[in-house]
């Protein structure tokens, strides 16, 4: 602006020739401020063209425009509008840029709880959990949004314990929480622990009203089951008007860790939309009660279906099979193992030496030591399940040439090594 010229606010020809030229995909907002001129006795609505503008950038990322939004607010002397001012930091923050809008945010006198909040979510979104922090703390006014912003924000990065210190700083003050805030809170109990408050939370879920949300339900039957509460988890299981597959998975799951597997059986029959998890789960759950019987005839009904087992079902699979060494003979499923070791990821170490931990156990050390020949590359653990076999089968010269072709590859022996 030129010295000793005083600054006015633009006339509304000056502000439709502004958007005409710098922003083609808004001449909606040129429209609206020509119409606006042309009505006798009506004060123009800068706000709302502007705001409108900003909205419009900020949905489309279109910085340039947006930023030649922002210098027209600054000619024309409108930036002292609160609506205004947030609608530019709101524009800021949504591009990501968060710098440029810190320095607007800084450099105003007038701000409100909604300003801060716009910042705040800025912080939290970006990953600057410290700046966030700090704007919390100076907060004299904070609603819903500003603590559930800084719980989500604390949650995400996992920060749990003091993501329940901020709730209970929110309950302390009256501050009514919403869906979101009771999703991230129950997450943070189920991280750490959550003893002894999963019936105040359910209350507090009923009491505000949010018990249909999916998520929020979900969530809270998740810490019933971590906490083994399996007939509250039921009886909420069996009231939740909406599930979705988290919902079932998270059911089976709880009955198939605490040893219930024939009632975890009866939850994955009623899954319609069976995912991995869900084959996974109930498969695992046969595995832990050591019914390898029923976790193979589950696991090839999962390959029916097209579906593939990921890298932790395969190695959980064939050292249970290693492990039961009766069942794993009498049942005559080392083909099986080697056809899901055959269709996992090669890459993956822990699939080689949990078939060969099995081989080994099961005496086939000629088929482990083919399998050790063949894999790319061999960690501690490799090298002391093939020594182990060798010592074991009475072949102690193998298992010392073993040993020193080990050392020779700077492979540090463990327990199992020297055993």
């Amino acid at each position: 602006m030129i010295i000793g010229i005083r600054q006015h606010k633009p006339s509304f020809h000056l502000l439709a020739s502004f958007f005409l030229l710098s922003c083609p995909s808004l001449k909606w907002v040129s429209s609206s401020l020509d119409k606006e001129k042309n009505t006798e006795k009506r004060k123009p609505n800068y706000e709302f063209s502007l705001v409108s503008a900003f909205k419009s950038c900020s949905a489309n990322s279109s910085v340039t425009r947006g930023q030649q939004l922002h210098s027209l607010v600054l000619k024309s002397g409108l930036e002292s509008n609160i609506f205004i001012l947030n609608s530019m930091i709101t524009f800021y923050v949504k591009c990501g840029l968060v710098s440029h809008a810190k320095t607007i945010f800084d450099s105003c006198t007038r701000l409100d709880a909604v300003s801060c909040n716009i910042m705040l979510c800025g912080y939290v979104k970006f990953g600057f959990l410290n700046e966030a922090y700090e704007m919390f703390d100076k907060m004299t006014e904070r609603n819903c949004v500003t603590y559930t912003t800084m719980i989500m924000g604390l949650v995400q990065k996992g920060f749990w314990s003091e993501a329940i210190w901020v709730f209970r700083d929110m309950r302390y003050f009256g501050v009514g929480p919403n869906e979101v805030t009771l999703v991230n809170v129950i997450s943070a109990y189920l991280h750490c622990g959550g003893i002894k408050v999963d019936k105040m939370l359910h209350g507090l879920v009923l009491k505000v009203g949010v018990k249909d949300f999916v998520h929020v339900s979900t969530n809270l039957l998740h810490l019933y089951c971590l906490n083994g509460c399996l007939k509250d988890a039921s009886m909420l299981f069996n009231e939740m008007r909406e599930k979705n597959v988290v919902s079932w998975n998270v059911m089976l799951n709880g009955y198939t860790k605490a040893g219930l597997v024939d009632f975890g059986k009866e939850v994955f029959e009623h899954i319609v939309d069976k995912d991995v998890v869900s084959w996974g789960t109930i498969i695992d759950g046969y595995l832990q009660a050591a019914r390898l019987n029923d976790a193979v005839k589950m696991y090839r009904e999962m390959m029916c279906t097209g579906l593939h087992p990921n890298d932790v079902m395969i190695v959980d699979f064939l050292s249970t099979c290693g492990q039961v060494m009766s069942n794993f003979e009498a049942c005559g499923e080392v083909d099986l193992a080697h056809l899901q070791f055959e269709i996992g990821n090669k890459d993956h170490v822990a699939c080689w030496n949990a078939l060969i931990a099995g081989l080994v156990r099961n005496r086939k050390i000629d088929e482990a030591r083919r399998l050790f020949d063949q894999m790319p590359a061999r960690d501690v653990f490799t090298w002391s399940s093939m020594i182990s076999g060798y010592s074991q089968s009475e072949q102690p010269d193998l298992a010392l040439e073993l040993f020193h072709v080990m050392l020779a590859g700077d492979v540090k022996p463990n327990e199992i090594t020297m055993h």
